[in-house]
């Protein structure tokens, strides 16, 4: 998969790298390179979405009791619950 960056019209070279840094950041091959660097059991993977699962519905929870929290916040969340 490539990430392509151009220049917009008044962007200076900082800017671009400081775009195709976020585009990486967001595609997440950093991290899938830094997982694979070691093996994983497949129980301790298991175990680690588990935990992370409760750690969502927790956040989930307290934002729910928070009055000033956007709806798109929420969505983000469920989002990440689901998949």
């Amino acid at each position: 998969m490539a990430i392509v960056t151009k220049a917009q019209g008044n962007d200076g070279t900082f800017d671009v790298i400081k775009k195709f840094k976020k585009a990486v950041a967001s595609s997440g091959i950093v991290q899938k390179a830094k997982d694979r660097r070691f093996f994983t059991k497949p129980s301790q993977e298991r175990a680690a979405k588990k935990i992370e699962r409760k750690r969502l519905q927790k956040r989930a929870r307290s934002l729910k009791k928070q009055k000033n929290v956007s709806e798109a916040s929420l969505e983000r969340i469920k989002e990440r619950l689901s998949s």
